[in-house]
């Protein structure tokens, strides 16, 4: 007896199944199958479901990495002492991350922090679809002073300050993050697409007042890595650290030299024992 195996459909079955089971960590969150799919193509560009609840996205890739990451790894999971932790969100993006605190810790005191200002207008529209209307949202970036910035708007996740105006950039306001860490925060979490090392070190003794940290680690290809630095930042202040790779960057790094716009990015987790 002569066995024929169909190649092709045999890659198609195991890419089938593949899907399915990667599928059934996203059910939870209230998306079906069929909306998953479309989702994964790509084929989605504006709106979603997330927990019952209609959304608005900006790109259904990135949109499906941050569930995962937020809402199935849970990055931004910790503990407090009291029903009323105060966050400081700085760089809340579409707002997933403040509906995870919000589903976490219902009761607790968020301030957050987007600047672009589309981005930002979504936001407020997907805070409002879960009732959400106890956040002090901000159209604007943390910096080291309280300067005007020019802002280059990505569309999704990767908008960051540059510093001359061009095509797609705006002006924007800031606030200096150190003075917003004179009392105890909770959890600060820090994903501002570069400027993370500038405004940490610019905190310095008010770091002490932080109980967590999240920060996540950018290096511009064409700029010194700084994460030497910020380490021993984060060290200074009383903090034992955990890192995990944020993006795959560069799969080959010793042929590669740089990534086409960062060459590293980390998730570092600062906690205190």
């Amino acid at each position: 007896m002569i066995l024929i195996v169909d190649l092709g459909k045999m890659k198609l079955i195991k890419k089938n199944i593949k899907k399915i089971l990667e599928f059934r960590k996203y059910k939870s969150l209230g998306l079906s199958y069929n909306e998953f799919s479309a989702l994964k193509k790509e084929s989605i560009k504006n709106t979603s479901t997330l927990f019952g609840k209609e959304i608005k996205i900006t790109d259904s890739f990135w949109y499906l990495h941050s569930l995962n990451e937020l809402f199935i790894e849970e990055v931004y999971k910790f503990s407090a002492n009291n029903k009323k932790p105060k966050i400081i969100d700085c760089g809340s993006n579409i707002g997933l991350s403040i509906i995870y605190f919000k589903r976490l810790f219902p009761e607790s005191e968020i301030i957050a922090f987007e600047p672009d200002n589309d981005i930002f207008n979504i936001s407020e529209y997907n805070l409002n679809q879960f009732n959400i209307n106890d956040v002090k949202l901000y159209q604007k970036a943390v910096w080291i002073n309280e300067e005007p910035l020019v802002f280059a708007k990505r569309g999704s996740l990767g908008g960051h300050i540059v510093e001359e105006k061009a095509e797609n950039t705006i002006e924007i306001e800031t606030v200096r993050l150190k003075d917003l860490l004179h009392e105890k925060i909770d959890f600060l979490k820090v994903d501002i697409e570069g400027p993370e090392y500038d405004i940490l070190k610019d905190c310095g003794d008010s770091l002490k007042n932080v109980e967590n940290i999240f920060v996540e680690y950018h290096s511009f290809a064409e700029n010194p890595q700084m994460i030497g630095e910020l380490l021993i930042i984060l060290k200074t202040a009383g903090f034992k650290v955990y890192i995990k790779e944020a993006w795959e960057n560069m799969k080959n790094p010793y042929k590669e030299k740089k990534g086409p716009y960062f060459d590293l990015q980390l998730n570092i987790f600062g906690y205190r024992l």
